[in-house]
């Protein structure tokens, strides 16, 4: 069993757990798309393209709306009281967790979604982790249930993915940076890498896809 299947098969015996139905398996491409631009115009809007290498991931959006909130809130019927999260969320055979958020603005206008989504996604990761050990005797075998600020510290990564053509002098500059070996943040992708992250950067569609899609192993 593969780290991914291992985070996997916790998280769907959570949902579960409180009789929720859901696939929390997509797509990345799919976990990319600008539902708000898709609702206006009526055309499909997907940050990362789906003639792109595409990726099996877990949709932290389904998990949040549909199970957590649930299990937390029980009487609650509105999505916008859920808990924020990343869109999208795997496991490398390395056992570095990525969670990868997809914005189709600019990166300074980006800067209080992304935040708030990195820490409460965060949290509620670590709330489900540790209810299913003390409650069902389930865990994932590496975690550091003793220190998960430790843990994020040392295994977590944090992907910002933005639209190219609304951030076209920073997607310059963060081809630049991976030429000379260094990852492209802003200021407060870099202050989440300082106090929660092991890594904390920004890529474009096309470099997602070539520096972390063709590259990932399960």
């Amino acid at each position: 069993m593969t780290n991914y299947e291992q985070i996997k098969g916790l998280f769907q015996k959570f949902a579960d757990k409180y009789k929720r139905q859901i696939c929390i398996e997509t797509e990345l491409s799919s976990a990319s798309e600008d539902k708000a631009e898709t609702k206006r115009t009526g055309d499909k809007k997907l940050v990362y393209e789906n003639n792109r290498q595409d990726l099996k991931i877990i949709d932290m959006d389904e998990i949040a709306h549909n199970v957590y909130r649930i299990a937390r809130f029980p009487d609650s019927v509105k999505e916008s009281e859920s808990l924020a999260s990343a869109d999208a969320f795997a496991i490398s055979s390395e056992d570095i967790w990525y969670f990868i958020e997809f914005k189709n603005q600019k990166i300074s206008k980006a800067k209080d979604s992304v935040t708030k989504k990195a820490f409460q996604n965060w949290y509620w990761i670590v709330d489900i982790l540790y209810e299913l050990k003390d409650k069902n005797n389930m865990q994932y075998n590496t975690f550091n249930y003793d220190n998960p600020i430790a843990f994020a510290k040392e295994n977590v990564v944090y992907i910002l993915v933005v639209s190219e053509e609304k951030n076209i002098v920073d997607a310059d500059k963060m081809r630049k940076c991976l030429l000379a070996g260094q990852k492209f943040q802003s200021d407060y992708m870099r202050k989440l890498e300082k106090y929660i992250f092991k890594e904390a950067y920004i890529y474009t569609p096309e470099l997602l896809e070539n520096n972390f899609v063709k590259h990932f192993k399960y």
